[in-house]
């Protein structure tokens, strides 16, 4: 990854053809894999890595350097995918639902320098994107059930099931992902910006971004915002109000991360430790939700010394 992205920073013409392909390829895998599971991961590691490289190319070079390489890249998802599926349209689709929070997001960071306005911002727009998304939107959770249950309708005959008790598990899951759709773009988008970040401070031979996230911290003004958010919802129990207070408490999860890296910096068996950590959060909500505990608490009670992550190995 480091080397595609110092290949990706050598040019305009460089950045559009490595966005570019790895967009294209991105749409294209799962129609030639010949598993859809394979193809779907593999589409989504590509598009997470074509969006990292859009916003390094933000960070380091500016935000039209950024548009240059994502309206070529854009012109030939355009060209391509007219030839072949005749959807002309696929390339705008893809570029204002996969690069534009990026080059809002990237430009933020580019302009504030900061790790927590950036997840602030992104906040904000995550926000604006829940409110339109229960106004323009509000028959989604029953388009997606309908989905899947013309899905469970197409399985093989013989199979033992309960219809209503399936059926009712469905509605309760599709009701839980549309509440947390919101937070979980907002997790995706801001952790391609970090990992943009990441990749700069990398190519730059810089620790910069290491001493940056160990010390984020969001501030007493959000964490407030995010525990009365909780309490609303749970007070008024309102989809909307749910969907935002996941959002909003989504954010504090990179904090409780930036806790958590500050505490075993210095350990002798940080990879393995750091692994784990990563392996439980992705395995058990439970564990994320510690994290986000630790995030917001980590504003009033505070768990890092300035002194000693500045002394902390890279």
């Amino acid at each position: 990854m480091l080397a595609l992205a110092r290949y990706t920073l050598k040019g305009p013409y460089h950045a559009s053809a490595v966005v570019g392909i790895l967009a294209i390829v991105a749409v294209f895998f799962p129609l030639f894999s010949g598993s859809p599971l394979l193809g779907s991961l593999a589409a989504m590691l590509l598009t997470y890595m074509s969006a990292s490289l859009v916003g390094l190319i933000i960070l380091t070079q500016g935000i039209q350097s950024g548009i240059k390489a994502i309206v070529f890249a854009v012109l030939g998802i355009t060209l391509v995918t007219t030839v072949v599926l005749e959807t002309p349209g696929l390339g705008i689709s893809i570029a204002l639902a996969q690069w534009l929070p990026i080059i809002v997001l990237a430009q933020t960071y580019r302009t504030t320098s900061s790790i927590a306005v950036t997840l602030v911002a992104g906040v904000v727009l995550g926000i604006v994107a829940v409110i339109a998304q229960f106004a323009f939107l509000p028959e989604l959770e029953k388009d997606w059930v309908k989905v899947i249950m013309q899905s469970v309708a197409e399985l093989p005959q013989g199979q033992s099931y309960d219809v209503a008790e399936l059926t009712g598990n469905i509605q309760l899951m599709v009701h839980w992902l549309i509440l947390a759709l919101g937070a979980s773009m907002y997790l995706l988008y801001a952790s391609i910006v970090l990992v943009a970040r990441w990749l700069q401070a990398r190519v730059a031979s810089s620790d910069g971004y290491r001493r940056e996230f160990l010390a984020l911290s969001l501030g007493k003004p959000a964490s407030i915002v995010a525990m009365l958010l909780l309490a609303l919802s749970s007070w008024l129990d309102y989809d909307l109000l749910t969907s935002l207070a996941i959002l909003v408490l989504a954010a504090f999860l990179f904090q409780g991360i930036a806790v958590v890296h500050a505490k075993i910096a210095n350990s002798k068996i940080r990879p393995m430790v750091t692994g784990l950590f990563y392996a439980l959060l992705l395995i058990f909500p439970q564990i994320m939700a510690v994290t986000v505990l630790v995030g917001i608490i980590d504003n009033w009670i505070i768990f890092r010394k300035r002194g000693k992550i500045e002394n902390t190995p890279d």
